[in-house]
């Protein structure tokens, strides 16, 4: 990593600047993440308490316990759903802020 006082008070030379570029590549930021709603859902449901809920809805479905297979999706749902809700909401905020940030600046 390169510490400001590895540069020379007068500034670097271009090949120093090419040598750093080739090196440590631009200065940019990273690109912003998307917001896979699919993925997020999958993690979700990846819990393994949900995981439980899911098997014994399946049981109960395979039982004709439907209310009973009811009852835990809806848990489910209610479980996931504001979770999602919460993250997606949190992204496109984040992706408004990231659009105010100013994207260059001015080097001595």
């Amino acid at each position: 990593m390169v510490r400001p006082s590895d540069t020379p008070e007068g500034g670097l030379s271009s090949e120093d600047a090419a040598a750093r570029l080739r090196q440590w590549g631009p200065n940019e930021l990273a690109p912003p993440l998307r917001f896979e709603a699919l993925r997020h859902i999958a993690r979700q449901l990846a819990n393994p308490l949900v995981l439980i809920l899911l098997a014994a809805s399946g049981v109960s479905a395979a039982f004709g316990q439907v209310g009973s297979a009811t009852v835990i999706a809806l848990m489910i749902i209610l479980s996931v759903g504001p979770n999602f809700t919460q993250a997606y909401r949190s992204q496109k905020a984040a992706e408004r802020l990231r659009a105010q940030v100013a994207r260059w600046s001015a080097v001595i």
